[in-house]
């Protein structure tokens, strides 16, 4: 009996349970374990059946969640994925497929290779391969366009939403549906003895290579492979292209001469910088919450009930967060009329959410009633996480903690949402400074993925775990650690990234021939267009705050001159677009050049019209993902980042960074630390602020490493000098 594959006879069929929770994974020794089981069961003269199954009563969450994506990078040892599924659909003797809870990948390719399968009430299957820039890789392509044809293929293979096996669309992968109220092991072990007995009677099986009555309607599927490749080809994931690719090869080739193309690209897409930026981004997302302070406390006792002052939009969507992560609200504001409007606000966004789907209509009433509003400070005392959000003025946020300090209840956490102000100066107002932490979501952040928590000096290891937990495991949040206040994370990248966009104005670039370029790469607004729709007032306030913070924490003298653009053109009562004027003209929501940017700023054009650009667009990209990556450097060198890692999810999940390219610190690292070190130094003189190059690209370099290596904890130190 195995660590990871659990092996039981009953009458003649050979159970095989997979048994490594909660997720099964086909890791390599799970593979090497199924591997020799299946070997086993084949040779036995005593098994006339196999059955696959997750193990355990009740059923775990489902078959398998696939393969172990570090593994797929560094290439699969024998047996492979697709070893076992060939094993499986050439076995002699039935193999039948219990599917039940969630199964994804390589675990529902494993199932398309049995001979028969069955299904629970439950359950469901997908394929996230897509998302990670991959295609299948043990089949399924082939397997799928055989019973399904090109179009149910299709919809199962380029969407990362898992489908439940009951849908009328997949039924035809199902033999057996079992109900509900019915013993799902009992059923799947009279199928499999029910084979395997007409099978030792001469009965022939039913191999999934040899299925194609979903070729049938070549036309049909010539029609839905013609329509998803046009779809594809406007999307920046390869992947999806190659799936369809690998689909037509279903309908045109041999089953084996599919396989083989499927399995060739399936290794061109695991080598592509993409899947390699888009793995990195999901493994960066995993791994953030893995903070120091979290291996340092054995119990951490869970937050009951959320108090939150302040009702603007931001505590409103604050407040929702917690009503869909079904935590309790007390909600605080100075008088009748100021609460009523917080709960309109709050009313408009649980309504939001249940139109976007995630929270189910008729749940609305309770989670609402999770909410309620008080005119009275003393009534946060029943909670025992207290959030303010109020003006982001120190002397303000100082005075509303003293007041939350005095009314909170002995073990309950003080949370400041102030992305300006160091923690330590807003703790230091209260009488319990190790309880006191801050948080920054997003806006709106009802809506955002990220969760930026922010320790202050003296912010204790279990303060910053019940957090950190609260948002991880009950709001759903990807958390991030971030310096001790003053700023995210993404603050200082932005601004080398705006630093970087002054320096290539003076260069001879527009604002719009930038901002194309960084568009093209794949970032939402570009950078001079998101500056204006953010306002540059606001933008100038903002670059002021990370400056002075640079001064400290860096060097004064690097003080990114993006700024006095800035200061300029507020002068001038060029705003940004709610003004109708920025870096550009607004009209219509449309922003349109304006050649008057130029002399606000004191630039003289550099070329005649028709000239061409004065940068090309990959200048333009690697000027910018250099900048932002010396800033990130710098920012791990200081101890404001935990992992580079951390800077890349920031980074992508708050500030546009196309995820196909993993972040500023990944794509670096795809570029080459060497080439963009000599960059830097290149680029230096244009201006030593953003891109005299930090000595941690120097010393990753000299030991044959790259930010990647640093996504450890406890790594960082020994390479990043201090």
């Amino acid at each position: 009996m195995g660590r990871t594959i659990r092996q039981e006879q009953r009458d003649g069929v050979a159970i095989l349970g997979l048994a490594d929770p909660p997720s099964n994974t086909l890791t390599r020794a799970m593979r090497t374990e199924l591997d020799r089981a299946l070997s086993e069961a084949i040779a036995d003269p005593d098994i006339i059946a196999i059955l696959l199954t997750g193990l355990g009563e009740p059923l775990p969450r489902g078959l398998s969640a696939g393969i172990d994506l570090r593994e797929a990078e560094a290439g699969f040892a024998a047996p492979g994925p697709a070893d076992l599924c060939r094993k499986i659909e050439d076995s002699p003797k039935p193999v039948v497929a219990l599917l039940h809870g969630l199964t994804h990948g390589a675990g529902v390719e494993l199932a398309l290779a049995a001979h028969a399968r069955l299904a629970t009430a439950d359950a469901a299957i997908g394929f996230p391969d897509v998302m990670m820039g991959l295609c299948p890789c043990a089949g399924a392509t082939q397997i799928l366009t055989r019973i399904l044809g090109a179009q149910g293929a299709l919809d199962l293979l380029l969407t990362q939403n898992p489908r439940l096996l009951r849908a009328r669309a997949l039924k035809p992968l199902v033999d057996w549906l079992i109900g509900a109220d019915d013993d799902a092991l009992s059923a799947a072990l009279g199928v499999a003895r029910g084979l395997g007995e007409r099978n030792a009677a001469g009965d022939a099986l039913r191999r999934s290579g040899d299925r194609d009555e979903g070729l049938a309607d070549f036309a049909a599927n010539a029609a839905a492979i013609a329509a998803r490749r046009a779809q594809v080809a406007l999307s920046p994931n390869i992947a999806g292209a190659r799936i369809v690719d690998c689909v037509e090869a279903a309908c045109l080739l041999p089953y084996q001469a599919g396989l083989s193309y499927e399995a060739v690209a399936f290794q061109d897409l695991v080598d592509s910088d993409l899947s390699k930026a888009l793995r990195h981004a999901m493994f960066a997302e995993r791994r953030a919450p893995n903070m120091p302070e979290l291996a340092r406390v054995s119990t951490v006792p869970q937050v009951q009930q959320a108090g939150i002052l302040g009702g603007g939009s931001q505590g409103a969507g604050l407040a929702v967060a917690c009503l869909e992560g079904n935590l309790p609200v007390m909600h605080f504001e100075r008088d009748d009329a100021a609460l009523l409007a917080v709960e309109g606000r709050v009313e408009a966004m649980l309504t939001q959410l249940v139109k976007a789907g995630r929270i189910p209509e008729a749940d609305l009433p309770r989670r609402r009633a999770l909410w309620r509003g008080t005119t009275e400070l003393a009534d946060l005392a029943r909670a025992d996480l207290l959030i303010e959000v109020v003006a982001d003025i120190l002397s303000t946020k100082t005075q509303v903690m003293t007041a939350l300090d005095r009314v909170a209840g002995e073990g309950a956490i003080l949370v400041t949402t102030s992305a300006r102000h160091p923690i330590y100066r807003i703790a230091a107002a209260t009488s319990r400074p190790a309880q006191v932490i801050g948080l920054r979501l997003p806006a709106p952040p009802h809506l955002t993925r990220l969760a930026e928590v922010i320790p202050g000096g003296g912010t204790s290891d279990l303060t910053v775990a019940r957090v950190v937990s609260l948002l991880r495991d009950r709001l759903r949040r990807i958390v991030v650690r971030s310096g001790t206040g003053g700023g995210g994370l993404g603050d200082p990248v932005m601004a080398a990234l705006r630093g970087a966009g002054a320096s290539m104005l003076r260069l001879g670039a527009t604002p719009a021939e930038i901002d194309d370029a960084l568009i093209e790469h794949g970032f939402a607004q570009g950078l001079f267009r998101q500056m204006d729709m953010l306002g540059l007032d606001a933008c100038l306030a903002r670059g002021r705050d990370v400056t002075a913070r640079l001064a400290v924490e860096h060097d004064p003298a690097l003080a990114p001159a993006y700024l006095a653009d800035l200061d300029r053109l507020v002068m001038a009562g060029r705003t940004g677009q709610g003004a109708g004027r920025g870096y550009f003209l607004w009209q219509d929501g449309e922003p349109h050049d304006d050649p008057a940017v130029l002399a606000i700023l004191d630039l003289a054009p550099t070329r005649r019209a028709g000239q061409g650009s004065a940068l090309a667009p990959e200048a333009i990209v690697l000027r910018a993902v250099a900048a932002m990556a010396n800033a990130g450097a710098r920012a791990l060198r200081a101890g404001f980042a935990l992992r580079p890692s951390d800077i890349d999810t920031v980074m992508i999940n708050a500030h546009g960074f196309p995820r196909w390219h993993g972040g500023p610190m990944k794509a670096a690292d795809l570029v080459g630390l060497f080439d963009i070190l000599q960059a830097l130094k290149r680029f230096s003189a244009e201006d030593p602020a953003i891109y005299t190059p930090d000595p941690g690209f120097a010393a990753l370099i000299k030991e044959g490493e790259n930010f990647d290596a640093l996504n450890r904890i406890g790594r960082k130190r020994r390479v990043i000098p201090g």
